[in-house]
């Protein structure tokens, strides 16, 4: 019963609480409609078509909000080989923007239904093995739990509409070798254990969890996470893509094979959220205001580890979210779909991406997102801060989608 009241009220508080203040005093996305440049917005389209070339896709959606400037939103390139320019208002698969929402569910239910330090053995009495992993391990990523998708990969690839239940992703990730606890993982299998420990604690379906502690308060309507049920993403949805390893080799002279229809199963509480541009770029702009001030963030953020301890040390993890610097978002795939989205947390820059080829995973939509960044911080007006500047440039991110190129660029 305590356990039932406390899902209500936090629920409640959940809701005041988004729906009550934007929060930081910069604009939203949905705020900014004044154009950005012509010149800005010709480095943004050949940026785009950069990535798109090197990813193989037909052509991607884009969104750039600069507070103090104005914005850009387009479809790049086709939604379909041969086919016309994406529209704005199609839905994808947004891939491990997932993680993030999820995290949402966990920490808006903590001292509830759920407490964030609590076992993954209280729900999921099935893991005794995982005794000393809690929640915020889970929503972290750093219980040293391997990612099941590598090994599930060889099915989900010929069968996109199949039906998978979260366990077995969870089986086949606690099946493989173990990686370092308190070290942060790419770790699919810790989302989907979190998803089936926050439905088993609520017997409340993720997709109804999602929708009362994120979707319905932020007022983002066209985001969902949908069924099991093999289903286009959405109701205007953008034709998804995947180009295989021997069309790759070949120079990618054949068009991709398509993969609109699937199962969501497949991405459940890791990346199987259906979005939109505009709901993304909204999203991700109230999660960068959430957090406020890096040097003292919220308890989610508190711990940021580095993606690697022998690389940059700008580039961490946290409560489902990735940083660059100061851009907090996420970067990924899922099959069909590659897709970033990130904002500034001191300045308010947001971009959102999503191309319709998800050969190259998340590499290539992220470092389009970073370099759409670094172009955007460079826009003129008499608002703009004085800290609007990035630990890369636009070159270097312009270098890095060449460098993670699975198809040939002209």
């Amino acid at each position: 019963m305590r356990r039932i009241l406390g899902f209500a009220a936090t629920a409640l508080v959940a809701t005041l609480a988004l729906t009550g203040c934007t929060g930081g005093s910069t604009p939203a996305p949905e705020e900014i409609a004044d154009p950005l440049p012509s010149g800005l917005v010709d480095q943004f389209v050949d940026a785009t078509e950069h990535a798109i070339a090197a990813s193989g896709a037909p052509g991607a959606i884009v969104g750039v909000w600069v507070p103090w400037a104005g914005e850009w939103k387009s479809g790049v390139g086709e939604h379909e080989p041969d086919g016309e320019k994406p529209a704005m208002d199609m839905t994808f698969r947004a891939g491990t923007i997932t993680r993030s929402m999820t995290c949402d569910v966990l920490y808006a239910m903590d001292g509830g239904a759920v407490r964030i330090d609590d076992s993954i053995t209280a729900y999921v009495p099935s893991v005794p093995q995982l005794e000393d992993v809690t929640l915020k391990n889970l929503c972290d990523s750093d219980a040293g739990l391997r990612s099941s998708g590598d090994l599930n990969w060889a099915q989900i690839l010929p069968n996109p509409e199949r039906e998978w239940t979260p366990r077995e992703f969870v089986s086949a990730g606690l099946g493989s070798r173990q990686g370092t606890a308190g070290a942060w993982n790419d770790s699919d299998t810790s989302y989907f254990l979190l998803g089936y420990a926050l439905e088993n604690a609520t017997h409340t379906p993720l997709s109804e969890l999602i929708r009362n502690y994120v979707t319905d308060p932020q007022r983002l309507a066209n985001t969902q996470l949908p069924g099991a049920a093999p289903a286009e993403p959405g109701s205007k949805p953008l034709p998804g893509f995947y180009t295989s390893s021997a069309s790759r080799q070949a120079g990618c002279e054949e068009p991709p094979t398509e993969f609109t229809t699937a199962s969501s199963s497949m991405g459940y509480a890791d990346s199987g959220i259906v979005s939109t541009i505009d709901d993304l770029g909204n999203y991700t702009a109230r999660l960068a205001r959430s957090i406020g001030d890096l040097e003292d963030p919220p308890a989610r953020w508190a711990d940021l580890l580095p993606v690697d301890a022998e690389g940059d040390q700008w580039i961490r993890v946290a409560g489902g979210d990735r940083f660059y610097g100061t851009m907090v978002g996420q970067e990924g795939s899922t099959l069909g779909y590659s897709t970033a989205a990130y904002s500034d947390i001191n300045t308010g820059v947001t971009v959102a991406v999503t191309l319709n080829n998800s050969a190259a995973g998340g590499t290539i939509a992220g470092a389009l997102a970073r370099e759409l960044a670094a172009i955007a911080m460079t826009a003129e007006g008499s608002h703009r801060p004085e800290d609007a500047a990035l630990p890369w440039t636009a070159e270097q991110a312009h270098e890095a989608v060449t460098a993670a190129a699975v198809c040939p660029i002209p």
